[in-house]
């Protein structure tokens, strides 16, 4: 079964990439953005997590329009596959 999946090109464990939901955290700005629900790969093995490229431009935008929005500093949000087909 593990065939259909590509390899992961990290682990040399023989991992597999499986699509999963995973939150994402990004702390390098003045509030901390948590988003929930982000489509990516993940090895079956290893553990090993990647995003495509518009996955990371859409978090970085929701990391740039959610400062100033965090009552306590710490903003929780879901992904939003809409946010990638309305930047493009």
């Amino acid at each position: 079964m593990n065939e259909q999946r590509p390899p992961c090109a990290v682990c040399n464990m023989g991992g597999h990439l499986v699509d999963e939901r995973i939150t994402e955290t990004d702390d390098t700005r003045a509030v901390i953005v948590v988003v929930r629900q982000v489509p990516a790969q993940v090895c079956d093995r290893c553990g090993t997590t990647t995003v495509t490229d518009e996955v990371a431009e859409a978090l970085a935008r929701i990391a740039d329009a959610q400062q100033g929005n965090a009552v306590s500093g710490t903003v929780v949000v879901d992904f939003d596959e809409r946010r990638i087909a309305a930047a493009g």
